[in-house]
């Protein structure tokens, strides 16, 4: 189930904006702090994965629920994307409200990193390229996130 919600926030990603070019696209200052919140929950229990991952859903919808966006992509492509996200995070909090977690250790960093995300847009006055370059790093997470949903035996 989790795939298959992965992939279509994925094709409706690249709907939005086509192809992800490396040309032109802005840096995000503090990029590097991507990996960290991934790295540390890799060899967390199967119970604290699932709250990760609800987690980071709900951050990628906070992050593009944004009245800003709506000037860089079609806003019924965004929509779409929108209510896949939320459906996913839905499911993944149905989940998680059943398991015990320790999320706090891996939340924080997870959260920083994502308020780094909208430091960057606020910094660059949401223009098209920092909004491409948010595409860019959403793509990026729902890659760690489809990799950590397929570490887990049962999800």
């Amino acid at each position: 189930m989790y795939e298959r919600y992965n992939a279509e926030c994925f094709r409706l990603l690249k709907d939005m904006g086509g192809d992800f070019k490396s040309d032109g696209v802005l840096r995000i200052p503090d990029i590097q702090n991507i990996s960290a919140p991934y790295r540390s929950v890799n060899n967390a229990s199967a119970d604290d994965k699932i709250t990760f991952l609800h987690v980071a859903t709900k951050q990628i919808v906070r992050l593009l629920n944004n009245s800003n966006v709506t000037n860089t992509w079609d806003k019924t492509k965004l929509d779409n994307l929108l209510n896949v996200l939320n459906q996913q995070s839905t499911n993944l909090g149905d989940c998680a409200a059943q398991v015990p977690t320790r999320m706090s250790k891996y939340g924080k960093q997870l959260k920083k990193h994502f308020r780094s995300l909208k430091k960057f847009l606020i910094e660059m006055k949401y223009s098209k390229q920092s909004w491409e370059q948010i595409r860019k790093e959403v793509e990026r997470h729902l890659h760690r996130l489809l990799y950590l949903a397929n570490t887990m035996v049962e999800y």
